[in-house]
C-alpha cells in the first residue's frame, strides 16, 4: 500500500475541552475511509487540520509529494460574485485558465484570439475537463451554469462545491457530509462515481447506507482514542460491538479486583516495603480501569405533549406556485391524531414549502388551513434556528422553558433535559459558538 496521508500523534484541545490526543493513522492509495465519531468529538476539526485550514496543538501531517487534494467542506465558501461554472473551475489550475480563455474568445467573436485559445485548450487537455464538469453538474441537477452563486440556495451551493471538488480531479478526496442536500438519485450517482473513479477518499457522513456501500475502511474516534476497522460500515458495527463487550468484561473484572484491593488499602498501614508500594501503585491503575464507563450516545426521550382534541389539522384546496413552478394544486388532506407521515420528493419539488404552508409560516395562493385549538407545532427547520452565538447553551434552553414535562408526567430541569440530549454540564455552560455543527443541530432539536 502506498501511503498517501500519514497522521502522526495529532492532538487538539479548546481550552479544557480535549477533542483527541496522539491520533495516528495512515490512508493509503485506493482506500475509501469513513471517519466516525459522536457529534462534538472533532471530526470536522480533524479534517480541517489535515487540510491545513486549522492549527493543531501537536503532531504532524505528512502527505505524499505532488499529491492533488480536493476538499468539500461541510459549509463550503463559494465566491458569490462569480457564476457556477467559474466557481467549479476555480481549483482546476491551468485547465481552467484554458477554458476561460476559450469562453472569452467565443464571446468576443471576430475580436477574440480564437487560435490562441484553441492551442491553450489542446496544450492542457482541457476539452475533457469541460465535458466532465458539465456532466457532473447535470448529474447533480445543476443546469444553468452561468447562474450567479449568490442566487442559489444553500443546498444548491453545496452541490456546486461538490462538483468543484470532483472536477478538480484529485488524487485524494476529503468530503465532509457529502450527501447533505442530495436526493436519492444523486446519492446513488455519487456512490457509483466514488467507487468507479478509484479516488482515495476520507469522508465524514451520517448516512450509514452510504458508508456501507462506499467505504473500504472505517476509522472511529471514541473517548479521544482511535480505532481502525478493515471493512465497511456493517463490519464496523459488528466488530465495534465485540470490542465494547470485551472492554465491558475487562471493566467488570477490574471492578471486582478493585473492591478487594480497596479493602486492603483501608486495612493496611502506609507502604513500608517495595512490594507494598508496587501494590499501592497498581491499586490506582485498577481504580482508573474499574471506573470507566461506556455510553452508546443514543438519545431516547418521550416528550410530553398537549392534550389533543378531535381536530388536528385540515388542508382544503391548497394551491401554491412560484412563477411557472407549481408546488401544490388543489391539495386537500385531513391529519388524524397520532398520525406519522413522511414527505418525499426530489430537490426543488417543494417539501419545505409544503411544511411551511401547513405550519402557517407562509400563506398558500389558494385554499385554507384549519388547525385544532389545542394543537401546538414543534418545527425543526432545515436551516435551523437563529441563535446568538454569544449565549451559553443552557441560557438558550432557559429562554424557552425552565422545566420540561416528559411523556410519563415527570418533570426535569432544563439542565437535566440537556443532559438527556448528551450535553454534559461543562458543555451546557459553554458558549454556542464553541459547539460543532452536529451539536448545534442537537440543540435546535
Amino acid at each position: 500500500m502506498i501511503p498517501y496521508l500519514q497522521v502522526e500523534d495529532i492532538s487538539k484541545s479548546f481550552g479544557d475541552l480535549v477533542l483527541f490526543q496522539d491520533l495516528r493513522f495512515t490512508v493509503g492509495k485506493d482506500q475509501r475511509v469513513g471517519l466516525i465519531a459522536r457529534n462534538g468529538a472533532g471530526k470536522t476539526t480533524l479534517l480541517n487540520i489535515i487540510t491545513g485550514s486549522e492549527s493543531k496543538d501537536s503532531g504532524s501531517i505528512v502527505w505524499q509529494n505532488d499529491l492533488q487534494v480536493g476538499y468539500l467542506e461541510q459549509n463550503p465558501k463559494l465566491n458569490p460574485k462569480r457564476s457556477i461554472v467559474q466557481n467549479v473551475f476555480a481549483s482546476a489550475g491551468d485547465k481552467a485558465k484554458a477554458i476561460f480563455s476559450y469562453q472569452k474568445a467565443l464571446s468576443l467573436g471576430a475580436k477574440g484570439d480564437m487560435q490562441a485559445a484553441l492551442d491553450l485548450m489542446e496544450k492542457h487537455h482541457a476539452w475533457d475537463l469541460e465535458v466532465k464538469a458539465r456532466q457532473i453538474l447535470t448529474d447533480l441537477k445543476i443546469t444553468d451554469l452561468n447562474q450567479h452563486v449568490s442566487t442559489l440556495s444553500g443546498g444548491q451551493q453545496k452541490r456546486v462545491a461538490l462538483a468543484a471538488a470532483l472536477v478538480s480531479e484529485p488524487d485524494f478526496l476529503i468530503l465532509d457530509e457529502p450527501t447533505n442536500h442530495l436526493d436519492l438519485d444523486m446519492v446513488e450517482w455519487l456512490e457509483d462515481y466514488l467507487k468507479n473513479s478509484r479516488i482515495t477518499l476520507l469522508m465524514v457522513t451520517h448516512d450509514r447506507f452510504f458508508l456501507d456501500r462506499v467505504c473500504t475502511d472505517i476509522v472511529e474516534i471514541d473517548h479521544k482514542e482511535l480505532y481502525w476497522y478493515k471493512g465497511n460500515y456493517s463490519y464496523f458495527i459488528e466488530k465495534r460491538q465485540e470490542r465494547i463487550e470485551t472492554r465491558t468484561t475487562q471493566i467488570d473484572k477490574a471492578s471486582n479486583l478493585f473492591k478487594k484491593e480497596l479493602d486492603w488499602m483501608r486495612r493496611s498501614p502506609p507502604a513500608r516495603t517495595t512490594k507494598a508500594k508496587y501494590r499501592i501503585d497498581a491499586f490506582y491503575e485498577i481504580r482508573a480501569k474499574a471506573t470507566q464507563r461506556f455510553s452508546n450516545n443514543d438519545v431516547r426521550i418521550k416528550v410530553g405533549a398537549t392534550r389533543l382534541g378531535n381536530k388536528i389539522l385540515e388542508a382544503k384546496g391548497l394551491d401554491k406556485s412560484f412563477g411557472d413552478i407549481t408546488i401544490l394544486k388543489d391539495f386537500s388532506y385531513t391529519f388524524n391524531r397520532y398520525e406519522r407521515l413522511g414527505i418525499v420528493g426530489d430537490n426543488g419539488t417543494g417539501k419545505s414549502t409544503f411544511i411551511n404552508i401547513i405550519t402557517q409560516s407562509i400563506p398558500p395562493d389558494k385554499g385554507t388551513i384549519e388547525v385544532g385549538e389545542t394543537v401546538v407545532f414543534g418545527y425543526y427547520r432545515q436551516e435551523g434556528m437563529k441563535i446568538d452565538d454569544t449565549q451559553k447553551v443552557i441560557d438558550v434552553a432557559r429562554e424557552i422553558a425552565e422545566v420540561v414535562t416528559l411523556g410519563d408526567g415527570k418533570t426535569l430541569s432544563v439542565s437535566q433535559f440537556l443532559t438527556m440530549f448528551l450535553f454534559e454540564p461543562d458543555v451546557q455552560n459553554a458558549f454556542v459558538s464553541k459547539l460543532s455543527g452536529g451539536e448545534k443541530r442537537r440543540l435546535y432539536l
